[in-house]
């Protein structure tokens, strides 16, 4: 398999139980019904309230004859406060199960809140990996987006607002029980979150393909990820066509389960500092990022990228040099195409504060997998040609 990968006998994939398909929120009582729950803490957010989903998941959990409480007090990029004051929700209203509907706030959310009622303190005391000591309570997430992928991951990314940062949390016990993707639900998705969410995966599969953790499992979902998204990302956008949306639904799911087992690299661990900082959508960090991280990388992924490239659509016949500029040159044609920012300061990064957000990417944990090392030097000049 090449240095590039670990050793399959070695290796670790963990996926929830998996329900994907269309008018499958129907489900999202007898899937709280089947995990033990009487009474649902529903989180979800305000943009999903007034798409409908809300009180479409609510019917559906009363059909399945469970007691029902709503918590949506959530915004872009969760905060602390939001999932402790979800957690005192559950608990007051004697909840035993969370269904999170909605991005990756959401979703994440509802991972914060589980921590939080069945091992108590702080959000900020889990952050790391396996911090976590307690069985959470049943879990089930249902995406409404086409990138987060937290509906798979072990992964939980909530925003400290004293200390305006990013927390990574990183558990087996943050994965759900069951993840349930019904892609109607991108129907009422805005374009420009169809835009950036996609971006989400596209970021995903990549990172998840040249981590320095990735094996065969991991790399078939990270390559089918990247067909889907090159097939269907901008058709998305543009036409709204029902199978280019659900296709990103599915490439959102392949690139879940492809990061969250090989993790990530260099582009998560800038674009953390960056949300938690600005409070900036994620999606739009990334790919803004994604191309000037590409760069950085492939000089030590340079047997990965033909089948990168047969991933994007294009043969190369095993020729590493044209493939690498085909990458680049797909990758950047779909951001534009797509109407994707392409710079930092679009997206109201200071020039000034681009040093701190070097320094704070060094010791995010998506750092350790990248397949070229860094230092705060080499961050930050990645930073000043993104910019």
């Amino acid at each position: 398999m090449g240095n590039m990968q670990s050793n399959l006998q070695h290796c670790k994939f963990e996926v929830p139980e998996i329900i994907f398909g269309r008018g499958l929120l129907n489900q999202i009582g007898s899937c709280a019904r089947r995990l033990g729950g009487h009474k649902v803490l529903l989180v979800s957010d305000q943009g999903l309230f007034n798409a409908g989903w809300v009180d479409r998941a609510l019917k559906f959990i009363v059909e399945a004859g469970l007691e029902v409480v709503l918590y949506d007090n959530i915004t872009s990029n969760p905060k602390d406060l939001e999932v402790e004051a979800g957690a005192l929700e559950f608990v007051r209203h004697g909840a035993d199960v969370i269904v999170g509907l909605g991005g990756g706030s959401a979703m994440d959310a509802a991972k914060g809140i589980a921590i939080l009622v069945s091992n108590g303190g702080r959000i900020r005391d889990y952050v790391g990996p396996d911090k976590i000591i307690r069985p959470l309570p049943p879990l089930v997430l249902c995406p409404t987006t086409c990138g987060t992928g937290s509906d798979v991951s072990q992964f939980a990314i909530i925003n400290d607002t004293e200390q305006r940062c990013k927390l990574t949390i990183m558990s087996r016990c943050v994965a759900p029980d069951i993840s349930l993707t019904d892609p109607d639900t991108l129907e009422t998705l805005p374009d420009e979150f169809v835009c950036t969410t996609a971006t989400d995966a596209l970021s995903h599969a990549l990172e998840a393909f040249f981590s320095v953790a990735s094996t065969s499992l991991t790399d078939v979902h990270a390559i089918k990820a990247l067909r889907l998204v090159s097939q269907s990302m901008v058709e998305a956008v543009k036409e709204r066509r029902p199978q280019d949306l659900e296709n990103l639904a599915r490439a959102s799911l392949h690139a879940g389960m492809a990061f969250s087992n090989s993790l990530l690299g260099i582009v998560h661990a800038l674009a953390h500092p960056i949300g938690g900082l600005y409070d900036a959508n994620h999606g739009s960090i990334n790919a803004v990022l994604l191309p000037e991280v590409i760069k950085y990388d492939i000089p030590v992924v340079t047997e990965k990228l033909p089948e990168l490239a047969w991933g994007l659509g294009r043969r190369t016949d095993g020729d590493a040099d044209a493939a690498s500029d085909i990458v680049q040159e797909i990758v950047a044609a779909m951001l534009d195409a797509a109407g994707a920012p392409r710079s930092l300061r679009s997206i109201g990064v200071r020039h000034e504060d681009l040093p701190e957000l070097a320094n704070k990417a060094l010791n995010d944990v998506c750092i350790v997998t990248s397949p070229r090392q860094a230092d705060a030097q080499d961050l930050l000049a990645i930073l000043k040609r993104a910019y």
